[in-house]
């Protein structure tokens, strides 16, 4: 028995070690078995009673280390002779460790560590040697003398001694060994590794394997690589690996992007080894080194890609939708801010598609229905109801956020539902109002007062401030508030003949027109009453009130009484239209305490509103469709997400835009 000691402190030992992530220690270990030109790899998990991994075995059928290697191999950290070898000394395949690190990442999965590996020796005899290590001596291993045996070769890795090696059990260890030795496992057929008794098929796991050229300058030079993505069907996560060129792994990034891809990506390029380790810092430089700038065009091949993808998955997915009926959308989009809409939401959708139910037509309608309506309805806060309910990622949030904040495409997608909303509900109020059988049922307090409350648009767009079925006392309330005024005479505002009268709606408006205050006081009658000059003379005694109390005097405030019906009598339409005034207007009393004011009775009737406000709706619309931020919206979409948008929006421009104009003679 001889002892050798470990030339180095044992902090950096442990340092090595990475007793952190015991995956990565055995995918050293493997790597190892198959530098030994190993056919049979073997991952076996002891566990205790409880299941628990507790002890790790990895059996070969390599070379094995002879005797007089045993020295050389784990007396001292670095210096391996693999750093100066091309290849394995056996089968030629290219070599992986080349750092002299794999054995002392044994620590990872055990406090005692023990390789028994037999080997053919140089006088050609087969020896066994058994090499032992301890955590508690990290600087000094064991080393059987050599006995002869007719075993084959091969080594057995052993460790034991930790309570728990929870990592390496699951199907994300598996994963991870997968990725990094597909390439090698998928160019040499012959070889089998099993982890946990299961055989590592990589190549059955592939959904797409693509190879990109990457091509940067340093230092005048051109510089090629290779990238080689596989996207994986079951395996989880990805993963970017910085490899020689045979794609046997030098060094793994921490992060890669496209948390909707399960992809690894092999940076191929064979002067790599020579930057082991020294990515970190590359990314870091200021004045990037030949590394730094293969980096950035590493990230930036891989970004174009990832998109491309995207845009090829988002075309198939919104078709299968489409094809399993499942699509909340129906014919073709009628206007452009239909299709801007759609294609938002094509986009939208397609990015969180992982989070949307894939058993069962009717759980997927439902999502995709929901998911539409939260974006007509609250386009701005999409993204954080999503975030709520599902979880998204980091990056899924930011990507979101990008579509639905940084461009105009929530302003229009919300001002155009807006307007389809309220074209809807003046649709709905003409049937209430007008048809003969609907209006029968259709009660002013009951009915249409509680429906008006919500939309109070309708009147118009300025007036933002209601007061709901109170009396004058509650107006001159809300109208010294807006002065600014405290109201210190209790004294009740009656009408002329000394009784309180009951308004509808109270709408105001402060200081929106000239520095001027509005109120408007809507009385409305049932759709089935014919207003005559007992609805006449009930709005005029509110307006008479107000004119003559003195506490509703303000030389800036302008108040509006509308009589609002859907019938009136040949009396009332008389008095609504007479010479030298503004049609509608049937009373307008001079205000001697409050020369600027302005008090008005109006007679209006459900046609001349609901034209109003489809009036106003269309000028919005048409303003819309002009909008720069529509044109904005149209261009992010044309420039990001071309492939899902309707062919409608890819074209330059309208023809008449692009059509010169003829010169004026």
């Amino acid at each position: 028995m001889k002892t050798y000691p470990l030339v180095v402190g044992d902090d950096h030992v442990q340092g090595l070690a990475h007793e952190k992530d015991p995956v990565k220690a055995v995918i050293e270990l493997v790597w190892n078995s198959l530098d030994a030109d190993a056919h049979h790899v073997a991952v076996v998990l002891n566990r205790s009673q409880t299941d628990v991994v507790i002890g790790v075995e990895i059996t070969d059928d390599g070379h094995g280390v002879a005797p007089e290697e045993v020295r050389s191999a784990f007396e001292r950290v670095g210096g391996s002779w693999k750093r100066t070898a091309l290849r394995s000394q056996g089968e030629k395949r290219p070599l992986h460790g080349k750092f002299g690190r794999g054995r002392l990442r044994a620590f990872a999965l055990g406090t005692k560590i023990e390789w028994d590996t037999v080997a053919d020796s140089t006088d050609g005899k087969r020896l066994r040697s058994v090499v032992t290590a301890r955590s508690a001596t990290r600087d000094h291993i064991a080393v059987t003398d050599p006995a002869e045996t007719d075993a084959g070769t091969g080594t057995k890795f052993t460790a034991e001694g930790k309570e728990s090696l929870d990592p390496l059990d699951g199907d994300t260890a598996a994963d991870r060994l997968t990725t990094a030795l597909a390439p090698y496992l998928i160019a040499h057929d012959g070889v089998e590794v099993a982890y946990d008794r299961q055989r590592i098929l990589p190549a059955e796991n592939i959904a797409r394997d693509t190879e990109l050229p990457v091509e940067w300058g340093h230092d005048g030079t051109v510089l090629h690589a290779k990238l080689r993505v596989i996207e994986w069907k079951k395996a989880s996560g990805r993963e970017i690996h910085l490899c020689d060129a045979d794609a046997v792994v030098v060094d793994t990034l921490d992060s890669a992007p496209g948390p909707d891809f399960s992809y690894s990506a092999y940076l191929l390029w064979d002067e790599m080894p020579q930057h082991h380790d020294q990515w970190p810092v590359a990314r870091m430089e200021t004045t990037p080194t030949v590394l730094g700038a293969m980096l950035k065009e590493l990230d930036q091949v891989l970004a174009d890609y990832l998109d491309a993808r995207r845009d090829e998955q988002r075309r198939e997915q919104v078709q299968t939708w489409k094809s399993t009926k499942v699509y909340p959308y129906q014919g073709e989009p009628e206007s452009v801010e239909e299709e801007v809409e759609r294609a938002t939401f094509d986009v939208l959708a397609t990015s969180v598609v992982r989070h949307i139910p894939k058993d069962g037509k009717r759980k997927q309608r439902l999502t995709l229905g929901l998911l539409k309506d939260s974006l007509q309805q609250r386009p701005g806060d999409v993204t954080a109801l999503l975030d709520q309910y599902v979880g998204l990622s980091e990056e899924e949030r930011e990507h979101l956020d990008r579509l639905l904040k940084g461009t105009g495409l929530s302003r229009v997608i919300q001002a155009s539902t807006d307007v389809t909303n309220r074209l809807e509900f003046l649709a709905a109020l003409q049937l209430m109002v007008f048809d003969p059988e609907a209006h029968k049922l259709v009660g002013e307090r009951d009915h249409l007062h509680k429906i008006l409350e919500r939309e109070l648009w309708v009147f118009g767009e300025q007036y933002n401030y209601m007061v709901s079925e109170r009396g004058l006392t509650a107006a001159l309330d809300r109208h010294r508030e807006l002065l600014g005024h405290n109201r210190s005479d209790k004294k009740p505002v009656k009408r002329l003949d000394g009784t309180v009268g009951r308004l509808d709606l109270l709408l105001s408006a402060a200081a929106t027109e000239h520095d001027r205050n509005r109120h408007l006081v809507v009385e409305l009658k049932a759709p089935k009453v014919v207003a005559g000059d007992t609805e006449l003379r009930q709005i005029k005694s509110y307006a008479k009130a107000v004119a003559k109390d003195p506490r509703f005097a303000s030389t800036t405030t302008q108040w509006d009484f509308w009589l609002v019906t859907s019938e009136i009598d040949d009396d009332v339409r008389q008095e609504a239209n007479q010479r030298g005034r503004e049609q509608g207007i049937v009373f307008e009393p001079q205000l001697p305490e409050a020369p600027g004011a302005t008090v008005r009775v109006w007679v209006r009737t459900w046609g001349q509103i609901i034209d109003g406000a489809r009036h106003r709706l269309d000028y919005f619309q048409k303003s819309l469709q002009h909008d720069p931020s529509l044109d904005e919206a149209k261009e992010y979409l044309r420039r990001e997400h071309g492939d899902v948008i309707p062919e409608g929006l890819l074209a330059a421009e309208d023809a008449g835009e692009t059509e010169t104009e003829a010169p004026v003679p």
